[in-house]
């Protein structure tokens, strides 16, 4: 009899509490017939538990059960990248060619022209409007700091201190009261919208969209994770320039809105040395062609998520 949604995650959270090899190839399988019902299957049912489940197998501050963790969701990853549409392999481009079509593919993607962001930016928002959007805003910023470390882990080390300058940055340098979540937090709290280190996302499309951040900065092939971090710093200036705007707006003082003012610039530069670290690392025609599917599956994930939180709005007005 085929197990339902509720026992195989039940499988999973067993065995993190026994961690027997036993109990753990069970989960393992169990992750796997999930994630199979999830994207092989389309079952939405499916798909929301899934992604509730790896969040969740992300976010657990559990050192003992770290290993098993990180091996457990392997079987959902596996699936998933499976299922992500393929680009298929053409000539090798040279690096300043290659990085002209990542920005044509993120250009034709990006999230400005998005129903949510013309509302944000170009609309008429309210306070509550406001509130949501930036609420998952900081769903979508405060863990940056973790996906750029195990970004640098697959890196050579020549490569990794371009990573770890951005990690640098992230966390505020000398100074730590100046981490970038931090100062996200500052405005946050300035409005009243919460601004937790352990937040739960609740939207399936935010837990989808925040996992595969993860998926893709722990994948052996470089190109998955850089992909993702490209896209990220090169649609960060005008989106944190058009969300600074916004601030003002409303009223919001210069001390709230520094940590948007601080990504309007700092990001050209992070943008600029991940084209670069993709330039000397991603050089053959199938590493290139997996360059532009995880673009394109990132950007894909990313406007589902922005329909999520538009619909969100839309409830409330």
């Amino acid at each position: 009899m085929t197990a339902t949604i509720d026992a195989l995650v039940d499988t999973v959270r067993v065995a993190l509490r026994d961690r027997t090899p036993r109990l753990a190839a069970a989960a393992a399988t169990a992750l796997h017939d999930l994630a199979t019902r999830a994207f092989v299957d389309a079952d939405e049912a499916a798909a929301a538990t899934y992604h509730g489940l790896v969040w969740d197998l992300h976010a657990d501050p559990d050192h003992r059960t770290y290993p098993l963790r990180l091996w457990l969701v392997q079987a959902g990853y596996a699936v998933e990248e499976a299922c992500v549409p393929p680009v298929p392999p053409e000539p090798a481009l040279g690096p300043d060619d290659l990085l002209a079509r990542l920005a044509a593919e993120q250009q034709q993607r990006g999230g400005l022209a998005h129903p949510l962001s013309q509302h944000m930016f170009h609309g008429d928002p309210t306070a509550a409007d406001l509130a949501i959007y930036l609420r998952h805003h900081w769903h979508r910023s405060r863990l940056f700091y973790r996906e750029l470390t195990e970004l640098a882990l697959t890196c050579p080390l020549g490569h990794a201190s371009v990573l770890h300058r951005n990690l640098y940055d992230e966390t505020g340098g000398e100074d730590s009261e100046r981490a970038h979540p931090f100062l996200l937090q500052r405005l946050l709290r300035h409005l009243g919208v919460p601004h937790g280190f352990h937040d739960r996302p609740e939207l399936p499309e935010a837990q989808a969209y925040l996992n595969n951040r993860i998926r893709c900065a722990r994948h052996p092939n470089r190109a998955w994770g850089l992909a993702v971090l490209y896209s990220l710093e090169a649609g960060t200036p005008a989106t944190h320039g058009n969300i600074y705007a916004l601030l003002q707006r409303f009223g919001v003082p210069d001390d709230a809105r520094e940590f948007h003012r601080v990504h309007m610039t700092a990001d050209v530069e992070h943008a600029r040395e991940t084209a670069g670290l993709i330039g000397e690392l991603v050089t053959s025609s199938e590493d290139q062609a997996t360059l532009v599917a995880s673009l394109r599956y990132h950007r894909a994930l990313g406007r589902r998520y922005f329909d999520a939180i538009w619909r969100e709005i839309q409830a409330t007005r």
